[in-house]
């Protein structure tokens, strides 16, 4: 209970500027109710980027903010323009971050849901974003990635369908199982981005995706006997190495 009360407080501050009003009031009981504070409050901070949640996509997290930040650090070295892409993108917060803070990049945005296309372009927008510099797609994986790219950002569903037990009730009852869950104890979307996104890439190119921390045993060794150059594990902010790195 205290938790909640210190959501109610924060909601009060955050998005009523103190003033109790009936929205409020009802917003409180959608609190008490269970619904996640960033559906209730409406929005997520993500490098930069106002991500407007009002479509109900997966809430980004600051975990996936964490090595994002690193990898547009790195891209920012490079010269000339850049063409990225954003897969299983969601709210596209990703991308909407990549456009914010790389201005010499262009970003294909990605994601299977159709009902997301709306959230996608909505985010583009309310950043001042200039939209000839991304293209939102309705696709499966990499399936609607043309051309080639400097790199791929992906953060698939991962975790096993036997996992749904252990997962917090907030998660499964009110986001997305279609962003979260993934068959081949959570490796189905991995498998495919190995074996497909090297052809996706320049020379040089990166594809930067996320897992989970107990996942890189299984990933060594998809990776082993493909054209990939360099296989990296990228820290998450508590010391854990779950995000993955391949270097074409």
């Amino acid at each position: 209970m205290n938790y909640i009360k210190k959501q109610i407080e924060q909601l009060l501050k955050e998005k009523f500027s103190g003033v109790e009003s009936e929205e409020f009031r009802n917003d409180v009981v959608r609190l008490k109710n269970g619904e996640p504070y960033e559906y209730v409050l409406g929005y997520f901070d993500f490098l930069n980027a106002r991500i407007d949640l009002s479509f109900k996509p997966m809430i980004p997290r600051p975990e996936t903010a964490f090595w994002v930040k690193r990898a547009i650090e790195e891209l920012k070295t490079k010269t000339g323009n850049l063409r990225l892409a954003d897969t299983f993108s969601g709210a596209g917060n990703v991308g909407v971050a990549l456009l914010k803070n790389i201005p010499n990049a262009t970003v294909d945005i990605s994601e299977l849901d159709p009902n997301l296309k709306a959230q996608i372009e909505k985010n583009i927008l309310i950043n001042d974003i200039n939209p000839d510099r991304a293209k939102v797609i309705i696709a499966s994986d990499i399936q609607g990635l043309t051309g080639k790219y400097d790199a791929i950002f992906a953060v698939p569903p991962y975790v096993p369908y036997e996992a749904l037990p252990d997962l917090d009730p907030e998660m499964i009852e009110h986001e997305p199982p279609l962003a979260v869950f993934a068959h081949a104890n959570g490796h189905a979307f991995h498998k495919i981005l190995i074996e497909k996104a090297y052809d996706l890439l320049n020379e040089g190119g990166t594809l930067y995706m996320e897992a989970d921390m107990d996942h890189n045993d299984a990933i060594t060794k998809m990776v082993q006997g493909t054209k990939w150059s360099k296989l990296e594990f990228w820290p998450d902010p508590y010391g854990a190495t779950p995000n993955v790195v391949l270097r074409r």
